[in-house]
Parts: structure tokens; C-alpha cells; sequence
């Protein structure tokens, strides 16, 4: 079967090979001990270790793992599950969780489409791009049926129109290089924060506490791609520990954009009841 793998040196399809992808032009990437791949080249970082630094993954793992965003997860999973039956069992899907981070999501998805096709299992291979390694790792600790990648969104190492579904949970999207690797029947499912989203901690963060904006993304998307369906999902979840707290805090931008007197206010709460606002959009490729 041709690879919908693309080398990031030469643009040719890149194949599993022993212990390492290969393409015809004989650039190599070997599969690391944990078992992720490395195709994100020296020169095209921006920083030398780019994407979330080891103390925010951490604390979005933890978070995450308590099962604050559960009812997220599974409206995400719901909304592929409907895309895929369209698709199968005539054709092999193939799903990219751009931006997979510790892998959370992807993982989450990968479980719930097995169980519903339990009695058919269904022909679905699972990718995982982030540019931060120590996520990368983190996600093929998670769950060794995804093929976990060390890449940039921008320079996706995929084929053209070789996708069945990208996924963009809480993370930078490219619109064009989305559009290149989906296939015509392709399909972009992007989550994003709600008007109310994080409220209870905003408000604590700042003086004045305003809507989230609405999110741009329809506008950027539609020289690609239909006008979205959306599904928001808005639920109001309790921390009871300053752990959580915490954990929350340092997995959002605001950890970075706030001063010590602040952060010490939020670090003294015991407890904290705040809005979780969600907004799932699935954009059909034009």
C-alpha cells in the first residue's frame, strides 16, 4: 500500500522501513525508543525547543486525566463518528489530530470508534503531529496504535488529499496546508473556546471579565471550505483542589500573561467553579 507519509527534505512518500521511514531518495528518520518519529528538520525551528515547554504539558496531562473535559472529548468523538459512517466500510479512513499535544484527545477517539465497531472493526489509521517533543512523547506513551510525529502544522508531513479528517483542538491552525493534505471529501474539525469559556478563573485573573470574541476561523476557512455545522458544548465543572487549580492555569496562556501577585491569588484557592465553553465546527472541503 503507497504511504500517505511525505519526507520532509524531498516531498517523495515516506515508508516504514525495519526501524525507520524512508523515502526513494534515501532520507531516513529513525522510530525513537518511545516510539514517535522525528520529522520536524534542524532549520525550520523557530526556537530550540519549540511548542509547550515539559511543565505545561505535565499539568495538562494531569488535568486532563481527572476527566474535567470528558464531555468535550466525547462530543468531539460523536462528531467523527457521524463523518466516518458516511465512509465506511467502503474505504480505509485515515485521522490527523494536528496539534495532538500529550494525546488526550486522539486517544480518547481512537477507543470510542472501536467500541462502536466492535462488531465490524473499522478500518481507521490514526496520526498525531505536534511540534513539541516532550508531548510527542507523552502521547506515544498514551497509546501505541496512533503513529505519533514531531512536526509544525505549517509543513504537515503528509501527501496532498491523502486525509479523512484533521483534527484542531485548542491549537494554531493552517487553514491551507489542512485543506492540501484532506482528501475532496475531506472533512476539518475544529474546537475552539466558547463566549463563557474559563469563566470563574477569568474573572479572577482580571478586573473586568468580557465574552470570549467570536471565532474567526469560518472567515479564514471559506476559501476552502463549506460553512461549517456547529455543536457547543457548555457545562459549569467544580475544582476542589489547588492542584487542579493550578494544572489549569499553567495549560492556559494566561499562566504567561498574568503577574505574581495574580498568580498568587489563584495558587491560594482551595477550591473554584468556572465554565467550561466549547465550539465544535466541522467544515466539509469545498
Amino acid at each position: 500500500m503507497t504511504s500517505i507519509l511525505r519526507c520532509p527534505v524531498c516531498r517523495q512518500p515516506l515508508s516504514l522501513a525495519v526501524a525507520s521511514y524512508q523515502c526513494p531518495a534515501h532520507h531516513a528518520f529513525d522510530v525513537a525508543r518511545q516510539g514517535h518519529v522525528n520529522l520536524l528538520l534542524a532549520h525550520k525551528k523557530h526556537s530550540k525547543t519549540p511548542g509547550d515547554d515539559q511543565a505545561m504539558v505535565r499539568s495538562r496531562r494531569r488535568f486532563l486525566d481527572h476527566g474535567h473535559y470528558c464531555r468535550v472529548s466525547d462530543a468531539l468523538n460523536s462528531a467523527i463518528a457521524d463523518g466516518c459512517a458516511a465512509l465506511l466500510p467502503t474505504t480505509v479512513a485515515n485521522i490527523l489530530d494536528a496539534g495532538c499535544g500529550e494525546g488526550y484527545y486522539l486517544q480518547r477517539l481512537r477507543a470510542a470508534l472501536a467500541r462502536e465497531g466492535a462488531a465490524a472493526p473499522l478500518p481507521i489509521t490514526y496520526f498525531g503531529v505536534d511540534v513539541a517533543k516532550y508531548a510527542v512523547q507523552q502521547a506515544t506513551q498514551r497509546d501505541r496504535g496512533v503513529a505519533w510525529f514531531v512536526a509544525s502544522i505549517n509543513d504537515l508531513p503528509f501527501m496532498d488529499g491523502s486525509l479523512d479528517f484533521v483534527l484542531n483542538v485548542f491549537s494554531p491552525a493552517n487553514i491551507g496546508e489542512f485543506s492540501r493534505i484532506l482528501k475532496a471529501t475531506g472533512s476539518l474539525v475544529y474546537l475552539s473556546p466558547g463566549p463563557r469559556h474559563l469563566n470563574g478563573l477569568r474573572e479572577i485573573i482580571y478586573p473586568v471579565t468580557r465574552e470570549h470574541e467570536e471565532s474567526t476561523i469560518s472567515e479564514k476557512a471559506r476559501e476552502h471550505f463549506s460553512p461549517p455545522t456547529l455543536t457547543r458544548v457548555n457545562y459549569q465543572l467544580e475544582l476542589g483542589s489547588r492542584e487542579e487549580i493550578m494544572d489549569l492555569l499553567a495549560m492556559t496562556p494566561y499562566y504567561w500573561n498574568i503577574d505574581q501577585p495574580t498568580q498568587a491569588k489563584v495558587a491560594a484557592l482551595e477550591q473554584l467553579a468556572l465554565d467550561v465553553d466549547v465550539e465544535i465546527r466541522v467544515f466539509r472541503k469545498k
